[in-house]
């Protein structure tokens, strides 16, 4: 497999910037995600809980069991932080697959990230590489909440949490997707992914036919983002 069909190291010239997304610095982006990140917890958990008092008779808020509960919060917020390491190992382990670069791997207060930072992906490579977190774990997380659920009503709905935990996590994934089957659906898209912030280009005459606003030209972006 030619993997190099994939990605190209260097912005061809006729290539413009139509997105950029900073993760760390865009104020508004970060309060719509984090908003958004909440829906799933606030539709989920609740479903989860009547369906348990319902279903089982087995009500979340009674007071027995309490060590229980609290060993199983503890390990469920020990599976959150492996899920977070998980879910960007998953983006970079795609990147890897398609592209055969050396994965980059960062951590900050806000974002964790796992790419190839410094070449710009092609669509097919960049679409596989947002999508298999949100596939993978989704099968995990569902059927863990399955699973459990026959063991204790209790642990199928603290795996429900991480389901929709995980669900409103990849918001910003999901995104990005929705504008590659969308918006950008006709375009040869490139894409440089260094983690906090993402960078679309696609070719000048693509953005005029399907009237994309330009945000800065090739070589606005090679005198400004040094690879």
């Amino acid at each position: 497999m030619d993997k190099s069909k994939n990605y190209t190291t260097t912005l061809p010239e006729d290539y413009v910037l139509v997105k950029h997304v900073d993760a760390k610095k865009d104020k508004k982006l970060i309060a719509i995600y984090t908003i958004l990140s909440f829906v799933p917890i606030v539709v989920i958990l609740p479903i989860l809980c009547v369906v348990a008092y319902f279903v089982n008779g087995y009500n979340i808020l009674d007071n027995a069991n309490v060590q229980l509960r609290i060993v199983a919060l503890f390990v469920t917020i020990g599976v959150f932080v492996l899920y977070i390491i998980l879910h960007e190992l998953t983006h970079g382990i795609t990147y890897k697959a398609y592209t055969g670069q050396k994965l980059t791997f960062g951590l900050t207060l806000t974002v964790a990230f796992c790419g190839v930072p410094n070449i710009f992906v092609r669509k097919k490579a960049s679409l596989a590489a947002l999508v298999m977190p949100f596939a993978v774990f989704s099968v995990i997380f569902i059927a863990l909440t399955i699973g459990l659920w026959f063991i204790s009503p209790l642990y199928g709905i603290l795996a429900g949490v991480l389901f929709a935990i995980h669900f409103g996590g990849c918001v910003g994934d999901l995104h990005w997707t929705l504008l590659y089957l969308t918006k950008f659906k006709h375009c040869d898209t490139l894409m440089r992914d260094t983690g906090p912030q993402q960078w679309l280009y696609i070719p000048k005459e693509q953005a005029q036919k399907y009237n994309i606003p330009i945000v800065a030209t090739t070589q606005m972006v090679i005198d400004h983002l040094p690879l």
